[in-house]
């Protein structure tokens, strides 16, 4: 894939990505929260992406039906894979500012490159993962923090630092 999307924007370019230990606990049917503090980094071309999300940031571990968990799975035994995914629901969790910290496209893309990054999936089944994010996720996105999610964004900080 080139630096290019269709429109001819500059895209994100993944680096590295590294974070703490990610403890969560079931707290309903998709639904499980961390019970520890995590911090993510991510190296980008663009600068670093600072993730921490508090005690009770909400998770469903990767949204869609659990038929598909063999093409891509929700949580597994790869820290950097989990941690791909966490930061996903992260950015698409509104923020307390009423918005996403991160454009969707962005989120995505990242979502994309880290997971082929944890070498949990290649590259084929990560586009497949980006398509379904792509063709199912706006709701997601766009959404307001209610019901499981409400107050999830009291629990979320991100700092974006250049280069």
């Amino acid at each position: 894939m080139s630096c290019r999307d269709i429109l001819g924007a500059k895209m994100i370019k993944v680096n590295d990505f590294f974070g703490s230990n990610i403890i969560t606990e079931f707290a309903g049917v998709d639904l499980y929260r961390l019970t520890n503090p995590v911090y993510a980094e991510v190296l980008t071309n663009e600068g670093k992406l600072c993730y921490t999300m508090d005690v009770g940031f909400p998770t469903n571990m990767r949204s869609g039906a659990n038929c598909i968990n063999w093409l891509i799975p929700k949580f597994t035994g790869n820290h950097k894979y989990n941690l791909a995914i966490l930061c996903h629901d992260f950015a698409y969790t509104r923020n307390k500012f009423e918005g996403n910290y991160l454009p969707r496209a962005e989120a995505d893309e990242l979502l994309r490159q880290m997971v082929i990054m944890s070498g949990e999936l290649g590259r084929a089944r990560a586009r497949i993962m980006y398509e379904f994010v792509f063709k199912f996720g706006a709701s997601a996105y766009y959404s307001e923090n209610t019901g499981d999610y409400a107050g999830a964004e009291e629990l979320m900080h991100f700092r974006r630092s250049p280069q």
